[in-house]
C-alpha cells in the first residue's frame, strides 16, 4: 500500500505549479525497514560510539565511576525513548524529533529544532568519522581527517542506494561487533580484578561524573535516529517501541557491562586513549586481540556514521517537505526513492565539520543540541496527548503519564546547561541564533504549518479544569462503552470482534446486550422467569465462546439481559444505563417494504443518543481490505475515524472515498485534496474519488473489498439510516456497514 502513496505524491512535486506558496506537499518514503533493521540503525549508532572511542574519553574525565555516568545516561535516554515510541506510533512520519516538534509547537520551533537535530546528527557524524580515522591511522600512514572524509563519501554512497540496503549493512556490522565483543567479555572475566575500581571510584568527584554524562550523551542519539526513519519502518505500530525502548535498554547494560569489565582489568591512571579497548584487548590477547578490536572499531565508527547519515539526511528532507528551507532537499530519486540530495548535504556538511573540530568537541556538541530535542519531544509528547487530535492515535502510549515525560525533560536540561562545557553551549546557542534568523527570512512566509498547543491549552488544560470544577464531587465516570445488540448465534461473532477492535485501543468496554422482550399485558410466571434465566445461560455461554476475541482486542466484555415490552425499549434502556457512546446493530434482512423492515431503526436513529453502527456480515472479519465512503460532515468523520481503528488494528488496507458523478480533473483533484488533509496521520490510506453520483452506483465497486464502511449525511435520494440500508441492500459482494454519528457524542469519547 506504501506504493502507490509514494509515486502519485513524487508526480505531483514533480510538476510546475503544483504546489503553491505555503503548501504543504506530503511525499512519502518506501517502507523497507522491518525490527531487525529499526534495532540495528539504533543499537549501532550507539554500540559504535559508546565502546570504542568514549570510554577513554570518559575514564580520563571521571574515573571508574564513568560506569555511573554511562547508567544514569542510559536512564535519561529511557525516559525520553518513551515519549518517543509513544508518538512515533501516532504519528510515524520521517524526521523523527522535529516532525513531532513541529506539530506540536508550531513551525518556528519546528524550525530551530529541525536545525538542531539535523546538526546534531551532522556533528555526531563527524565524531564516529574522526574516532574511525583515529583507529585507522594506527594501520595506514595517512592523516586522521583525511581518511574520515574518504569513508564518509563512502558512506553518502551507499545511503544513496536506498534505505533497505543500508539497513541490511547495518544489520551485519552489528552482528559482527556483538560477536567480537562477545569474545573480548569472555576473555576478560578471567583476568579481571573485580576490587580494582573501588579502590579510588570517583577521584575528580560526583560532578565529574555529572559532566562526563553531558560528554558522552552523544552516544545516545541512536534511539532517535529510529524515529527519525519511522516512515521507512514496517507495521510501525508494533516495530517502532520494540526497536527505541529495546535498542536502549540493551545498550545501556552492554555499556555498564564493557566499562565496569575495562575498569577491572587496568589502573584507573591507564584508562585513557581514544583506542582504549584496542589496548586492553592487546592486554588480555596479543596482536589478534588488538587487531580483533582495531577491526571492530572500525567497523562501529562507520555503522554510527551511517546511521546518523541516513537519520539526519531525513530531518532536513522532512523541514524540506514542510518548506522551512528550500523545496530541492524535498527531491526524492526516482529509482531508489531516498531524498538523496538531502543524504548528499547532509555528508558534504559532516566532512566540513571533520576538518573544523576535536573529538570532545564535536561530542559535547552533539550531545548538548540532542539533549534539548528530547526536553522538547518530552513535552511534545505531554501536548499531543493532551491535544486529542483526531489525526493523532499512537498504538503505544507510555506508562506513567505525565510523570515520565516531565522527568526527561527536566533531566536533559539540567544536563545540558548545567554540565556542558561553555564553548558548548556557545556553539548551540549559535545554531539555535541562525535557524532563528533563517526561518523569519525564509521559511514562515512558505508554511501553513500550525503546531497542537493551543488544542492542547483548551483541551488539556481549560477544559479538563473546568470540568473538575463542574463534576467536583460527582463519581468518576465509566470507561467509553460500546453495545452490541445480539440474538443471533451465527452473527455475533463478527459484530463482537469489530467491537473489540474499536473499543481495544481505548481500554473500552464492549456490552452485548440482548433483549428479553415481555408482553406488558402478560402475567410474569414461571415460565417467563425460567425463559429469562435461560435466555442470562445461553447468552454467557456463546460470549464465553468468543471472549478471546475481546480480551485480544484489549477490550473489556460485558453482559446485559434487560427486560422490556420491546426491543426498542430494551436496547434505549441499555444505552441510558451504561452511558454508552456507540450502538452497533445487526441489518434489517427481508424483502418486504421499508416501514415493515425497520421500523426498530427508525425510531432508534430518532430516539437514541449514541452512534449508531448497522453491520452485514458477508465476508471475513477481520478484513484485508477495506474501502470507506465519507463526506464532509460528523457522519463522514465518525466513519473515517472507524476506518482508520479498524485499519490499524487488523493491519488492513484502507480506502478512503468520497462520491463523485461527472466532474473535471480540476474538481476530482479538489476532492481528493480535501481527503488528504482530512485523513492527515490518522492512517495510513490510499485517498481517492469514486465515480458515482449515489450509493445505490457502489455495487461494482464493492466488488474490490471486503468491508465497505459509509459515513454520508442524508441526501434527496437517502433519507437516513434506513433510506441508506435500502440504497446499499444491493451489495452482496462484500461486509457492509453505516455509521450514523450523534451530534451530542464527542468523538473522542467514541474513539
Amino acid at each position: 500500500m506504501a506504493e502507490e502513496p509514494l509515486d502519485d505524491a513524487r508526480e505531483v512535486s514533480d510538476q510546475p505549479g503544483a504546489a503553491m506558496p505555503g503548501e504543504v506537499v506530503e511525499v512519502e518514503l518506501a517502507q523497507g525497514l522491518g525490527l531487525i533493521e529499526a534495532l540495528t540503525i539504533g543499537a549501532g549508532t550507539m554500540i559504535g560510539a559508546g565502546i570504542f572511542v568514549l570510554p577513554g574519553l570518559i575514564f580520563a574525565e571521571t574515573g571508574p565511576a564513568a560506569v555511573v555516568a554511562f547508567l544514569a545516561g542510559g536512564i535519561i535516554a529511557l525516559l525520553v525513548a518513551a515519549s518517543v515510541a509513544e508518538i512515533a506510533t501516532g504519528m510515524p512520519k520521517s524526521g523523527g524529533g522535529y516532525y513531532f516538534i513541529s506539530r506540536s509547537f508550531g513551525p518556528l520551533w519546528g524550525a530551530l529544532v529541525g536545525w538542531a537535530a539535523w546538526f546534531g546528527l551532522i556533528f555526531a557524524s563527524a565524531f564516529y568519522m574522526v574516532g574511525f580515522g583515529e583507529y585507522m591511522v594506527t594501520i595506514v600512514d595517512l592523516p586522521v581527517n583525511v581518511m574520515a572524509a574518504g569513508m564518509t563519501v563512502l558512506l553518502i554512497g551507499l545511503n544513496l542506494i536506498g534505505s533497505r540496503a543500508a539497513g541490511q549493512a547495518q544489520n551485519v556490522i552489528v552482528l559482527l561487533l556483538l560477536a567480537i565483543l562477545a569474545v573480548f567479555l569472555a576473555r576478560g572475566i578471567f583476568g579481571a580484578s573485580p576490587s580494582m575500581p573501588f579502590v579510588d571510584f570517583a577521584p575528580f568527584g560526583w560532578g565529574a561524573v555529572a559532566g562526563g554524562t553531558a560528554t558522552l550523551f552523544v552516544t545516545y542519539a541512536g534511539f532517535a535516529g529510529i524515529a527519525s526513519v519511522a516512515e521507512e519502518i514496517r507495521d510501525p505500530g508494533r516495530n517502532v517501541p520494540r526497536a527505541v525502548l529495546g535498542s536502549v535498554i540493551g545498550v545501556t547494560a552492554l555499556y555498564c557491562v564493557m566499562i565496569l569489565l575495562m575498569a577491572m582489568l587496568r589502573p584507573a591512571e591507564d584508562l585513557i586513549g581514544a583506542t582504549l579497548l584496542a589496548d586492553i584487548s592487546q592486554d588480555l590477547m596479543g596482536g589478534f586481540g588488538r587487531w580483533m578490536i582495531m577491526i571492530a572499531g572500525i567497523m562501529a565508527t562507520v555503522s554510527s556514521a551511517n546511521a546518523s547519515i541516513m537519520a539526519a539526511s531525513r530531518i532536513s528532507f522532512a523541514m524540506g517537505r514542510d518548506r522551512l528551507i528550500p523545496a530541492w532537499l524535498n527531491e526524492i530519486h526516482e529509482h531508489f526513492r531516498v531524498p538523496h540530495r538531502a543524504i548528499i548535504v547532509t555528508g558534504l556538511l559532516a566532512i566540513g565539520f571533520i576538518f573544523a573540530g576535536g573529538l570532545t568537541l564535536l561530542a559535547e556538541g552533539s550531545g548538548f543540541l540532542h539533549l534539548i530535542l528530547y526536553a522538547l519531544i518530552s513535552i511534545a509528547c505531554i501536548i499531543l496527548r493532551g491535544a486529542r487530535q483526531p489525526a493523532y492515535r499512537p498504538l503505544f502510549r507510555l506508562p506513567g503519564f505525565p510523570w515520565v515525560p516531565i522527568l526527561g525533560a527536566i533531566a536533559c536540561l539540567i544536563v545540558a546547561f548545567g554540565f556542558m562545557g561553555r564553548l558548548t553551549i556557545i556553539v548551540g546557542t549559535c545554531i539555535f541564533a541562525a535557524a532563528l534568523i533563517q526561518y523569519y527570512a525564509f521559511g514562515r512566509r512558505r508554511t501553513e504549518l500550525e503546531g497542537a498547543w493551543p488544542l492542547f491549552v483548551r483541551h488539556g488544560v481549560l477544559e479538563p479544569a473546568l470540568d473538575r470544577v463542574e463534576k467536583w464531587g460527582a463519581p468518576p465516570l465509566e470507561r467509553p462503552t460500546a453495545i452490541v445488540a445480539v440474538g443471533n448465534p451465527a452473527r455475533e461473532k463478527a459484530r463482537l470482534q469489530i467491537g473489540a477492535a474499536l473499543m481495544g485501543p481505548r481500554r473500552g468496554r464492549v456490552l452485548a446486550v440482548n433483549v428479553f422482550a415481555v408482553d406488558e399485558q402478560a402475567r410474569v410466571d414461571e415460565d417467563i422467569i425460567a425463559g429469562y434465566y435461560d435466555t442470562i445461560e445461553t447468552r454467557a455461554a456463546i460470549l464465553g465462546s468468543v471472549a478471546s476475541l475481546i480480551d485480544t482486542g484489549g477490550a473489556e466484555m460485558g453482559s446485559h439481559v434487560p427486560v422490556a415490552a420491546s426491543v426498542f425499549y430494551g436496547l434505549l434502556s441499555a444505552q441510558r444505563a451504561s452511558r454508552a457512546s456507540a450502538v452497533m446493530l445487526g441489518w434489517p434482512e427481508g424483502d418486504g417494504p421499508e416501514h415493515e423492515r425497520m421500523p426498530l431503526l427508525a425510531a432508534l436513529e430518532k430516539y437514541m443518543h449514541a452512534h449508531m453502527i448497522v453491520f452485514r456480515e458477508q465476508g471475513p472479519i477481520p478484513t484485508k481490505d477495506m474501502l470507506a465512503i465519507i463526506d464532509e460532515s460528523a457522519h463522514g468523520e465518525l466513519a473515517l475515524m472507524t476506518a482508520a481503528r479498524l485499519a490499524n488494528e487488523w493491519k488492513s488496507d484502507l480506502s478512503i472515498g468520497g462520491l463523485i458523478g461527472e466532474a473535471s480533473d480540476e474538481q476530482v483533484a479538489g476532492l481528493e485534496e480535501r481527503l488528504e488533509e482530512r485523513v492527515g496521520d490518522l492512517v495510513n490510506a490510499t485517498v481517492r474519488s469514486v465515480a458515482s453520483d449515489s450509493l445505490r452506483e457502489l455495487e461494482r465497486e464493492a466488488e474490490f473489498y471486503d468491508l465497505v464502511i459509509v459515513g454520508m449525511e442524508s441526501t434527496s435520494e437517502t433519507d437516513g439510516l434506513c433510506g441508506q440500508i435500502t440504497d446499499l441492500d444491493n451489495i452482496r459482494s462484500c461486509s457492509v456497514m453505516i455509521v450514523r454519528a450523534d451530534q451530542s457524542q464527542p468523538m473522542d469519547e467514541w474513539m
